[in-house]
């Protein structure tokens, strides 16, 4: 039977490449692309492209690339260490440490192989490519034309803000239908595939149960980056997406066991729109009553559940606001900013208490230690911790080797978690700062992620004679769980394909939900260790936040999808997540 033929049309590398400068932040790249590839007029720039579709399918160019080197199985060929290049040839040899400068070259069949390409038949003669010379100098005016700016983008919520395209999209798990028999020695890239290769996953089941459970709203017009729902009303949800705008829901559960439904969102669109206005941040405050929203724009917008503007600051020099925390009074609010600074706003003064300048690039993250004490992270790798009088640490934390990702602080126990690009998260102490002639504490160290290491969260509940818990969410596509007393890995967590850009815990410490860019969402059993349910948002529709309210009878997931989605999940109706 003829096999239909493979055609690549320059339309379609265009989007795919506008995609991709979207993707990254690249607005003026992608506007030039788009005016001069007249993408308006293309049947494909409205179709959905999945966050790093290029970049996956360059992977999957490797794969091949890798299968034609080393089809012949030798013994070269076979136990071939030198690493794959996307702009470099590939030469087989037993040293790793080899550069990928080659000279091998494919057998090419000595027929001719026909390729569509931009719309023009190439023929390949003699091993030799042979196009026509106007196409040739045509297509390289073009190539001249795009500066394919090689710049890492920082991502879009808050958890993986900071992390490129290239490293979480490049952690893509091999399909076992698809996949050679014999692992394969891609390069990795921040330890991603090495790990895929080491520990094969299978894919869950298609097919889920209690989908009743699961409902989508409808409204976003981008990717959906945040969730956070309201303290005190639970059927308040807020939403924020990559358009610059907050939705907030008002959630109908249903009587009869359908899905829930809400009533039309009321947006919060009065932020000032910039050419990138991702929501990268929302808190609410103890009592509900305000909500704290960060983005790209660097303007801090309060705002109450009924979407009035409460107040509004322009503080921050440049760039993004990448976190808000309320203190537990819901007097004060944190803000940092890729200026490398924290903001500490008098709310019921509406005013700027003060602006703390002391990291060497940007900050990342901000918590409360107590209710003037609070601890910021940035990319120059360091933690310090502030009292709101001062503007100079009273401590500063240092020990990991690259960017500090996020900050947790857990006030049962007085420790400090953070979580790293150097694949490691820490535990410190903060006793000496709580605790009178208390001695101060070195750091442990979690070690045994293989990426990125890009979100911590503690167990809500530990009872005073246990351990804390702690789970990590990393770009090896695993989540851990430790104990911080011991530094030990109690169990890893294989199920996702891609990495995992989130976690959250059920507030009765029993659960632990994860959520990845290969779309899904797995629920595990913390004390057993087993995955008692899943679902599905699609293929490499991406989950950027997981936001779980459990009190009363109420026990809800929010997910923020990459498909302009909120999922909503009834995990009350789900008789696998029900204690025994």
């Amino acid at each position: 039977m003829t096999q239909p033929p493979i055609t690549i049309t320059a339309d379609e590398v265009n989007c795919l490449i506008h995609a991709y400068f979207e993707d990254s932040g690249f607005q003026h790249s992608a506007f030039v692309l788009r005016a001069e590839g007249q993408l308006d007029r293309s049947p494909h720039i409205n179709k959905h492209v999945a966050r790093g579709e290029l970049v996956y399918l360059l992977s999957k160019a490797l794969l091949y690339t890798e299968v034609e080197a080393h089809w012949r199985g030798n013994a070269m060929t076979s136990n071939c260490k030198a690493p794959f290049s996307l702009l470099d040839q590939h030469t087989c040899s037993l040293d790793p440490n080899l550069p990928p400068i080659a000279t091998f070259n494919p057998p090419i069949p000595p027929e001719a192989v026909p390729v569509s390409l931009n719309g023009t038949t190439e023929k390949r003669k003699g091993g030799a490519l042979e196009v026509d010379e106007s196409q040739r100098n045509k297509r390289a005016r073009t190539e001249d034309s795009m500066d394919l700016d090689s710049t890492t983008s920082t991502a879009p919520r808050t958890s993986v803000r900071r992390t490129t395209l290239l490293t979480g999209i490049l952690s893509y798990w091999y399909m076992t239908e698809t996949k050679p028999s014999t692992p394969v020695p891609l390069m990795p890239i921040d330890g991603a595939l090495s790990v895929a290769q080491r520990h094969p996953r299978t894919r869950p089941p298609e097919e889920i149960t209690d989908l009743n459970a699961v409902s989508l709203l409808k409204g976003h017009k981008t990717e959906v980056f945040v969730c956070a729902w309201n303290p005190v009303d639970a059927n308040k949800l807020a939403t924020g997406s990559k358009d610059t705008i907050v939705h907030l829901w008002n959630l109908h559960p249903s009587e009869g066991g359908g899905p829930i439904t809400s009533d039309p969102p009321l947006a919060l669109d009065n932020l000032s729109k910039t050419t990138q206005g991702d929501i990268t941040s929302l808190d609410w405050n103890p009592a509900g009553t305000l909500l704290a929203v960060g983005s790209y724009n660097a303007t801090l917008q309060v705002c109450t559940p009924s979407s009035e503007l409460y107040f509004s600051r322009e503080q921050h020099e440049k760039g993004p606001i990448f976190a808000t925390r309320f203190s537990k009074s819901g007097r004060w609010l944190l803000t940092a900013s890729l200026d490398g600074s924290v903001c500490v706003w008098d709310i019921p003064a509406k005013e700027l208490h003060r602006q703390y300048k002391n990291h060497e690039a940007c900050c990342l993250d901000v918590d409360w230690i107590s209710d003037d004490l609070f601890a910021s992270c940035g990319a120059d790798g360091k933690i310090h911790v502030l009292r709101l009088k001062s503007a100079v640490p009273v401590k500063t934390l240092i020990g990991h080797a690259s960017e500090v990702n996020q900050i947790k602080f857990n006030s049962s126990k007085g420790l400090l978690a953070s979580c790293s690009d150097d694949h490691t998260a820490r535990i410190w102490s903060m006793h000496d700062l709580l605790i009178p002639d208390a001695p101060a504490m070195p750091a442990k160290v979690l070690e045994g992620h293989e990426g990125t290491v890009s979100s911590v969260m503690w167990q809500p509940k530990t009872p005073e004679e246990e351990h804390a818990l702690l789970a990590t969410a990393s770009f090896d596509t695993t989540c851990r769980l430790w104990d911080t007393a011991t530094g030990e890995c109690l169990h890893v967590f294989r199920d996702h394909q891609l990495s995992i850009y989130t976690l959250s815990w059920s507030a009765d410490a029993r659960l632990l939900a994860t959520g990845s860019g290969d779309g899904w969402v797995h629920i595990y059993d913390v004390k057993t260790h087993e995955r008692k349910w899943s679902w599905s948002a699609g293929d490499r529709i991406g989950i950027f936040e997981i936001d779980w309210e459990q009190h009363g009878d109420v026990d809800r997931l929010a997910l923020a999808l990459q498909n302009f989605q909120v999922g909503i999940i009834d995990a009350s109706r789900i008789p696998a997540l029900k204690s025994s």
